[in-house]
């Protein structure tokens, strides 16, 4: 028997795997896909429904080619080098420091950060907001 879990799932699958979104214009590295740079295949206006819509693309994509879940990714929220808030919460107890990110990340992924005053490594969590989670 298939699981609920399982089947809500495929269906995610079948939703990025069934969008026909085409480059309207040279789409780099990096940059996020939107009405302005995405068409269908039939050429129409991109909805601003589809769950390709904002999130960046891996490598380059030239006119006319497709735009996939594959060649996509979440936006990177954390950028290398860039300095970040760093907060550690216990209960009760929070302590908020700067750092530096030593890669990039999208929210809810897992970087690694220079603390500024100890000089240590942490990993946290990014968070929607832009700051990071230590764990």
């Amino acid at each position: 028997m298939v699981s609920l879990a399982a089947l809500g799932l495929g269906l995610l699958a079948t939703v990025f795997d069934s969008s026909s979104l085409v480059a309207a214009e040279v789409i780099r590295a990096g940059d996020r896909v939107s009405q302005a740079n995405a068409v269908t295949e039939e050429g129409d206006v991109a909805e601003g429904a589809d769950p390709l819509m904002g999130r960046e693309v891996r490598r380059t994509v030239y006119v006319g080619q497709p735009i996939t879940a594959n060649n996509t990714r979440e936006p990177m929220i954390v950028k290398r080098n860039q300095t970040v808030s760093v907060k550690y919460i216990s209960g009760a107890l929070e302590i908020t420091t700067t750092g530096r990110a030593m890669g990039d990340a999208a929210a809810n992924e897992t970087v690694t950060v220079l603390n500024q005053e100890s000089r240590q490594l942490v990993q946290g969590v990014v968070q929607e907001s832009g700051w990071v989670l230590a764990q």
